[in-house]
C-alpha cells in the first residue's frame, strides 16, 4: 500500500508541474497575425500559453475589461491600456504595479514620455507599447516652388508660408486638422496650447488652461479657420482619418500623423507624395516650444491575475526592448525604448527617423487625470464652440474649467463613499 501511495502522489505531483498555465488578453484585430505568432514564440520558450479575446478595439473592449475587474479581475490577465486610462485603473485598484520586476537598466532605456506614460504617482503599472505622438508633416517640394527650403520654425511663419502655397495656387487649403468634436480635438489642442507654453492644471490639479496661454492657443486655432483662412473648413467635421486622405492626395501642405508616418506616404500604392514629405518638429509661438502631444500606450496586468510573475515575463517578451525590436520591425509599431530608435537595423528602415526621435523628446500627455474621460467629453464640446464662434476662445475655456473642477469634486466625493 506504501508503493502505491507513493506511485500515486509523484503521479499527482508530476501532473501539477506539468499543468500548462495559461494567461488571457483581450485586443482589437489589428495585427493580430503578428500577436499570435509571438504568443506561439513565447509558448515555445517557456510554456506558458496565451489566449487571445478578439473585439472592436475602443469600443467592447473598455466594457469588457472593466465589466471583468468588477467581477474580481481575473478573466484577463493582461491587457493594452492607453496612457489617459492608466489613473482610472490605478485609483480603482484594477491594475498591478510593475516595480518590483522594473530594473533600472529598463528604466534608463525607456524614452522619458513613454515609460511615463505607464506611471500613476511614482510607481509603473505597464511597459510602453504603441508608443506614439502626432508627428508634424509637410510637403518638401510644395514649400520649394514659393521659396522655402525649410519649413518655419514659428507659428507666424506657418501662416505666411500658407498664404503664399494658396496664392500660388499650389493648394486650396495649406492645411487640415482632426477638429471633429471627438477626442481627435482634444489631442491638437494640447499639441498647440504646448506649443504657446500653456498646460492644462497646475500642482494641485487647478485648471490653468483658459489662462492668457491658452487662450491665445484657442483663437489662433481659430484665427487659422476664418482670419488667415489657411485650415480647410471641413476640419470642424474631420477626425485624422479625413486628414490622412488629405495628406496622401497631397491636397494639403502641411499637417499631423500618428505612428511612423513616412512609411504608407513612401507607398505608392497609398500616396500621390512618394519621397516629398518630410516630417519637422511642431511649430510654435516662438519657436521654442516645438511640443506635441502624445498617444502611448502600454501592456498592464489585471490585480485578479492568478500569474503575475508570468504575466510580465509575457509582457516583457512583447513590449520590453527585445520585443519592441521586433515588433517595429515587422509590425511597424512605433518603440518605447531608446535602444530600439538608436538600433541600426530600425534605422535604416524607414526614412525620416532621426527627426521623428528628436520629437520624442518634446513631448506632452493628456491630463493624467482619474476623471479624464468625462472631463473630455466636456473640453471637446466647448472646443468646438468656440472654433465653430458659438462661443469666445475665453469663455469656452472658462466653462470647460469650470466642468473640471466640478467633475474633479464629483469624482473625489464618490471616492469618499
Amino acid at each position: 500500500m506504501r508503493k502505491v501511495f507513493v506511485v500515486i502522489l509523484t503521479m499527482v505531483i508530476v501532473s501539477l508541474f506539468a499543468e500548462t498555465i495559461e494567461l488571457n488578453t483581450i485586443f482589437g484585430p489589428e495585427d493580430l497575425g503578428y500577436y499570435i505568432e509571438r504568443n506561439q514564440k513565447f509558448y515555445d520558450q517557456t510554456g506558458v500559453r496565451v489566449n487571445i479575446t478578439v473585439v472592436p478595439y475602443g469600443r467592447d473592449q473598455n466594457i469588457k475589461l472593466i465589466a471583468s475587474m468588477l467581477a474580481g479581475g481575473s478573466q484577463y490577465d493582461i491587457f493594452i491600456i492607453d496612457c489617459v486610462e492608466v489613473p482610472l485603473y490605478v485609483e480603482n485598484g484594477w491594475v498591478l504595479p510593475i516595480d518590483e520586476w522594473l530594473t533600472e537598466d529598463l528604466k534608463k532605456d525607456a524614452v522619458p514620455f513613454a515609460l511615463d506614460g505607464m506611471a500613476y504617482e511614482g510607481r509603473w503599472y505597464g511597459l510602453p507599447w504603441v508608443s506614439e505622438w502626432k508627428s508634424f508633416l509637410y510637403n518638401r517640394e510644395m514649400i520649394k516652388k514659393v521659396g522655402y527650403n525649410e519649413f518655419p520654425k514659428t507659428w507666424d511663419g506657418v501662416v505666411e508660408l500658407a498664404k503664399k502655397l494658396q496664392e500660388a495656387g499650389i493648394v486650396k487649403y495649406a492645411s487640415a486638422w482632426s477638429w471633429a468634436q471627438k477626442e481627435s480635438l482634444v489631442c491638437d489642442f494640447v499639441a498647440i496650447l504646448s506649443s504657446f507654453g500653456g498646460k492644462f492644471f497646475d500642482e494641485n490639479l487647478k485648471p490653468v488652461f483658459n489662462d492668457e496661454k491658452g487662450v491665445q492657443a484657442l483663437q489662433f486655432m481659430v484665427d487659422m479657420l476664418y482670419k488667415h483662412q489657411i485650415v480647410n473648413p471641413a476640419s470642424l467635421g474631420w477626425t485624422e482619418t479625413e486628414v490622412y486622405k488629405a495628406i496622401y492626395n497631397n491636397d494639403i501642405a502641411f499637417g499631423m500623423m500618428w505612428g511612423i508616418p513616412l512609411v504608407d506616404l513612401d507607398n505608392p500604392e497609398i500616396s500621390k507624395g512618394v519621397g516629398q514629405w518630410e516630417i519637422g518638429l511642431m511649430p510654435s509661438v516662438d519657436g521654442k516650444h516645438p511640443y506635441s502631444v502624445s498617444g502611448p500606450m502600454g501592456w498592464a496586468i489585471s490585480y485578479g491575475t492568478k500569474h503575475p510573475k508570468e504575466a510580465f515575463e509575457y509582457i516583457k517578451f512583447l513590449a520590453g526592448p527585445e520585443g519592441a525590436l521586433d515588433a517595429a520591425l515587422k509590425a511597424g509599431i512605433v518603440p518605447g525604448w531608446k535602444s530600439v530608435w538608436e538600433n541600426p537595423e530600425f534605422r535604416n528602415r524607414v526614412r525620416g527617423l532621426d527627426k521623428m526621435y528628436e520629437q520624442a523628446m518634446y513631448i506632452v500627455h493628456r491630463p493624467r487625470v482619474p476623471w479624464y474621460l468625462e472631463f473630455s467629453n466636456v473640453l471637446q464640446e466647448e472646443l468646438h464652440k468656440a472654433l465653430t464662434r458659438q462661443k469666445s476662445p475665453k469663455a469656452a475655456l472658462d466653462a470647460a474649467a469650470q466642468a473640471a473642477l466640478k467633475i474633479k469634486a464629483e469624482y473625489e466625493k464618490g471616492r469618499k463613499k
